[in-house]
């Protein structure tokens, strides 16, 4: 009985573990990019033709003026920290994308050099963000490429 007390405790366990995905903050973060930051990043091109955009077009058929969310989303997850562990790794990219928000520079820039040739260095948006809205826009980028299916957005391609 013991047994099957313990093995009920532990199921529970793990199903109580939070879910480091928040559909909450994930909307409030899109709300948030939708209104401060889709003036010039776009939220989401099929990475084919943003590789036809800029491998073959110099920019010319899209003339993007700041990386794409997917772009951006796969590059946070793939350039900054260790992505072992996901609650840890939100952390690592929010950290990154509040001091390059705040304190842009070409150099700090997680995108390919074949891309961020394109664009000038974004203005810095200190004072018209706060820090807690920079990392809600976080959590929408970091999944808006998608984890497991997480969205409609979710592509298997690692160009950008």
């Amino acid at each position: 009985m013991k047994v099957v007390a313990l093995f009920f405790c532990f199921i529970s366990y793990l199903f109580a573990l939070p879910d480091e995905f928040d559909r909450k903050l994930y909307n409030e973060g899109e709300k948030i990019f939708e209104a401060k930051c889709s003036s010039c990043h776009q939220k989401s091109i099929q990475m084919q033709t943003l590789l036809k955009n800029f491998l073959e077009e110099d920019n010319r058929t899209l003339k993007l003026l700041a990386p794409t969310g997917n772009q951006i989303s796969f590059r946070l997850k793939s350039q900054i920290g260790s992505p072992d562990d996901r609650e840890f790794h939100l952390m690592e990219t929010a950290d990154f994308l509040v001091e390059y928000v705040n304190n842009p520079n070409k150099s700090k820039s997680i995108c390919l050099e074949g891309v961020v040739k394109h664009f000038d260095t974004m203005p810095s948006l200190k004072g018209k963000i706060t820090e807690e809205e920079i990392r809600t826009v976080n959590h929408f980028l970091y999944f808006l490429e998608g984890f497991n299916g997480v969205n409609k957005y979710y592509h298997k391609e690692d160009a950008f």
